[in-house]
């Protein structure tokens, strides 16, 4: 079942608790590159994460399976392409499985509650963006790099914030606050230094693909066994 917990937090990812849909918007695709191993070393055997952020929604793409889910769902579809097979699964217990994969809960950046600093201005491979720093200590903080660009996406919003509340719970109250879209976020604690999670890849003003990347599509069968067994785990 660990292994099993392992594949769903790493889609969950892609996902939110409840959120009200935003207001219609100019299409975009925001692609997105989220690395859970990098904070959490036993995700590092699937690799990396491509997130495609729309307007409607997310999806996460990672070797052999996906995930998606729209603004304003409960749950994340996790679809294994190769057996034809998806899952629903709640979000409602993101924070408590990324606790138990963060690590020794006594850690420090575990406790604290971090303080905001005054935000700055400057650019992610090109987009204007303003950064902002939650300072835990003299050599301990979060930067997460903020975008106007694109009109905050409800789901993203809250995928960074479980996964930063998983490493430092006192992070997600302020993080929910930041404007913008976040598009950098870096870790700087004693165990993580300078360990980026979510890196800006590329953006595009299209609803190109979008229909497709947030339907589940023809074919599949639902792993009703599988998801009984994650209810308890």
């Amino acid at each position: 079942m660990r292994k099993i917990a392992f594949l769903i937090v790493l889609f969950v990812l892609a996902g939110s608790r409840l959120a009200a849909p935003p207001p219609k918007a100019r299409p975009y695709h925001l692609e997105l590159e989220l690395t859970p191993g990098a904070a959490f070393p036993y995700l590092g055997k699937f690799g990396k994460t491509d997130l495609h952020v729309y307007s409607g929604g997310v999806r996460g793409e990672a070797l052999w399976l996906h995930g998606f889910s729209r603004n304003g769902a409960s749950a994340v579809t996790v679809v294994n392409p190769l057996a034809r097979m998806y899952v629903e699964v709640p979000t409602s217990d993101i924070v408590n499985i990324l606790t138990r994969l963060a690590g020794d809960p006594s850690a420090q950046e575990r406790k604290v509650k971090p303080m905001l600093l005054a935000p700055v201005k400057g650019k992610v491979e090109g987009i204007d963006a303003t950064r902002y720093r939650l300072q835990y200590g003299p050599t301990a903080f979060i930067d997460v790099w903020t975008t106007t660009v694109v009109p905050q996406n409800p789901q993203l919003r809250l995928l960074v914030n479980e996964v930063v509340g998983g490493v430092a719970p006192g992070t997600a109250s302020v993080a929910s606050k930041l404007p913008g879209t976040p598009i950098y976020v870096e870790l700087n604690f004693r165990r993580f230094s300078k360990v980026a999670i979510v890196r800006f890849k590329k953006l595009t003003f299209s609803a190109q693909g979008e229909a497709d990347a947030l339907t589940l599509g023809t074919g599949y069968v639902r792993a009703s066994i599988l998801e009984k067994l994650l209810e308890g785990h």
